[in-house]
């Protein structure tokens, strides 16, 4: 395990720690509108957006992709909200 990634997974943690695995993701989703140039006006904008200052565009776009990384979900089980599909857009089925 790298550094980075133990950096990562401390600050997930302590997102989850503080807003429970819900509210964290819906965080990590309002601050991939950051990365991506595309802020989304919703009501996790508050939090996401002084986080995104303080990490930087790499560290914020690596935060996020943790919590996209299925590997990462409460028991390993698929997120309710992807629609069937992995993180990415792959559908459940494609291997």
């Amino acid at each position: 395990m790298t550094q980075n990634a133990d950096l990562y997974r401390t600050l997930a943690a302590a997102l989850v720690d503080e807003y429970g695995w819900d509210r964290a993701n819906l965080i990590a989703t309002a601050l991939r509108g950051f990365v991506y140039g595309r802020p989304d006006p919703g009501p996790y904008r508050e939090t996401a957006e002084p986080l995104y200052r303080r990490l930087g565009w790499e560290q914020a776009a690596l935060l996020t992709a943790w919590f996209r990384d299925s590997r990462n979900w409460p028991n390993n089980q698929p997120n309710p909200r992807a629609g069937g599909r992995r993180p990415g857009g792959w559908p459940t089925a494609a291997t």
